[in-house]
């Protein structure tokens, strides 16, 4: 049976444009015609969840916007239960995102509905998963961690200082390498450490007990990359897979994300990514 996972977390609208090189301090570059995604971690990690065959649910808001609008129907389009989605007055929050030819991006988040986020914890205490990460306020994040009975996953990005009551909570974080470092490299519980295209490296109290190195591919945006990573992994891990497993069809389903522009465009179904793990070993 497909596991039932809660998403608790932030809708954006992506602005996305192309450029050879990305700005360094101070300096303009041309950029390619501007284009408009659905995004947002929270969302992209609903979508990401849902197809690789997660029953998922999004709690999230959005505003009475057209942005809001084509995010919360990409949502549908995955299969993403969205009738916890609230419609508020602020507008729907924004991402600007620079991507240069190599695939690597720069990321700026605009506040918005996102800071409005609310959810009903008896339903989201059905899920086999909750599914947080740091776009929205911490009360939020907490509240959420509470309500969970089944497996509660934080996503630490983009990076902030946590609190004890929120670290006390978690049973899986997923961070990159940086936001490893900045936590002050927590040890309690599973704790799972992507690089982007390096080694990811599983903890569980503080032991390595998983590695995987993602597939090589020709990437074309890594935007969502690391969101794929975090739905892939949590519906194989909440499935009863094994650590080694479930980092495995998370690499990859995220090296899969990046070969086409966007961060939901190219996030890959269960079968797309059983097909490409017979490629590699």
């Amino acid at each position: 049976m497909a596991p039932q996972i809660a998403v608790v977390g932030s809708i954006n609208a992506d602005l996305v444009v192309q450029m050879p090189s990305l700005p360094g301090r101070g300096e303009t570059v041309r950029s390619s015609e501007p284009l408009w995604f659905p995004g947002g971690k929270g969302a992209n990690q609903a979508v990401a969840a849902a197809r690789m065959g997660g029953q998922v649910t999004m709690y999230g808001a959005v505003g009475q916007d057209a942005p809001g609008e084509m995010c919360v129907a990409s949502l549908l389009e995955s299969g993403v239960d969205i009738s916890a989605i609230a419609k508020v007055s602020s507008a729907t929050s924004t991402a600007l995102v620079m991507v240069e030819h190599s695939g690597e991006n720069q990321i700026v988040v605009t506040d918005g509905a996102n800071q409005h986020v609310t959810f009903d914890p008896a339903a989201v205490a059905q899920a086999d998963a909750v599914i947080v990460q740091f776009e929205i306020p911490e009360d939020v994040l907490i509240q959420a961690g509470k309500s969970s009975t089944g497996i509660f996953c934080v996503n630490a990005a983009p990076v902030r200082e946590m609190s004890n009551e929120l670290a006390e909570l978690i049973d899986v974080l997923i961070v990159n390498e940086i936001e490893f470092t900045q936590l002050g490299k927590p040890s309690g519980g599973l704790v799972i450490v992507t690089a982007g295209a390096n080694e990811v490296i599983a903890y569980q109290d503080g032991e390595i007990v998983a590695k995987c190195t993602p597939p090589k591919v020709a990437a074309i945006d890594t935007v969502g990359a690391g969101d794929t990573f975090v739905g892939a992994f949590m519906v194989a891990f909440a499935s009863g897979a094994d650590v080694s497993t479930s980092l495995h069809r998370a690499c990859a389903a995220s090296a899969l994300s990046t070969l086409k522009l966007g961060a939901q465009s190219g996030m890959p179904t269960a079968s797309q990514v059983e097909a490409f793990l017979q490629t590699y070993v």
